[in-house]
């Protein structure tokens, strides 16, 4: 059976952005083709609850969130292949360190469709309202313990800074300009931009799953999940 074309599942995005509050969006790699997917539904979404101008910040970030799914994803099938426990620490140094020396963008490519076959996948949730947008990114597998120590680092870090290029020229100083954290401390960055509560960003981590859940208020009438006993 042929794949469906760029036109058709955007089509299917525009049928379900107009009917309902819900949308739901699967994917193993970063490609082309899911970039596309991912502006259509956000500009559908944004259309429809009329926040056009939310646009490239919330597809930056969602583009920032997906992509650090998959390659989280992409890494644990490394780490299997090369006969390594990606939650020991010593195993985990010489394992990322291989990654960094071997990984390519081809094998980026080569990897996702690995993550296919093993089951490994992302999720991109929409759930929206003329009150607020609620976006979740889930992959199915949990932050190595080092990773998350150093994501949650950066973005306390981030909290302090309002300006994306003098956090990465501190950060670059400091000797890390690049690693665990850097992209999500953008996240931060771009939504006081646009005078959202930072603290409506949250990174979940279950035992078997990876939750990046950002809440986009449009009005006073909009309810956290946070909120929510």
């Amino acid at each position: 059976m042929s794949q469906p074309s760029l036109q058709e599942i955007n089509e299917n995005i525009q049928v379900a952005v107009k009917n309902g509050r819900y949308l739901t969006l699967k994917t193993h790699r970063m490609t082309e083709m899911v970039e596309k997917h991912i502006q259509y539904a956000l500009e559908s979404i944004l259309d429809k609850t009329q926040k056009a101008p939310l646009i490239h910040t919330l597809y930056t970030i969602l583009k920032e969130l997906v992509i650090n799914g998959c390659k989280a994803n992409q890494k644990r099938i490394f780490f299997d292949e090369v006969g390594l426990n990606i939650k020991d620490a010593a195993q985990y140094d010489e394992g990322i360190a291989k990654y960094r020396d071997t990984f390519s963008e081809k094998m980026s490519l080569e990897y996702g469709m690995k993550a296919r076959r093993k089951g490994y996948f992302v999720l991109i949730d929409f759930n929206f309202d003329d009150t607020g947008l609620t976006i979740e990114v889930v992959n199915n597998t949990p932050i190595a313990p080092q990773e998350e120590h150093a994501m949650r680092e950066k973005l306390k870090k981030a909290m302090g800074y309002n300006d994306i290029a003098e956090f990465y020229m501190d950060q670059a100083m400091l000797g890390e300009s690049e690693g665990a954290g850097l992209g999500l401390a953008l996240v931060i960055i771009l939504l006081k931009g646009e005078g959202v509560d930072p603290k409506l960003f949250r990174i979940m981590i279950r035992e078997d799953r990876t939750i990046a859940r950002l809440e986009i208020p449009f009005s006073e009438k909009f309810v956290s999940k946070r909120d929510v006993a």
